[in-house]
């Protein structure tokens, strides 16, 4: 359970999340920034609920392609599927970019945290490392990720 838990919470990024959107969203909102907040919770509890239900009814690791399949058609699931690729791939290029740049900082590096090519050759390596997490299998991987998690709330 708290593998599933730990994952969960790895899967939603909250640190990064916070990081990346809040000064957007105080810019384009103002000060009601923290009422649209705590209101964007309601479609993403409407979600994981809906997730919920369909994994009660037909668990699939497929899901948005296997789920959008048998309720809309193949052509919407196959478009989900690539979308959730395409969407995976651009997301791991900034993540990884931004993961390389605190990642300097936090050893003092802070020069090649603002190097474009230090950022990125340390961004490949890092999505590298996860590479190889996910292939050692997902034990390992919750592992990393509680560890991880343990790591993020103690700081």
């Amino acid at each position: 359970m708290f593998s599933s838990v730990v994952m969960g919470l790895a899967s939603t990024g909250p640190a990064y999340s916070l990081a990346a959107t809040l000064g957007i969203i105080v810019a384009g909102v103002g000060l009601q920034a923290p009422i649209v907040t705590m209101l964007a919770f309601v479609p993403m509890l409407l979600v994981a609920y809906a997730f919920r239900e369909l994994n009660a009814s037909n668990a699939d690791c497929g899901t948005t392609f296997t789920w959008a399949t048998r309720a809309f058609g193949p052509r919407t699931g196959w478009m989900g599927g690539w979308g959730l690729i395409v969407a995976n791939i651009i997301v791991m290029a900034s993540l990884a970019q931004i993961a390389a740049a605190y990642g300097f900082r936090l050893i003092g590096l802070d020069a090649l945290a603002e190097n474009r090519l230090w950022t990125t050759a340390a961004g490949v390596v890092w999505i590298a490392v996860l590479t190889v997490i996910c292939y050692v299998g997902i034990s390992f991987s919750a592992a990393v990720q509680r560890w991880l998690l343990c790591l993020e709330v103690g700081c």
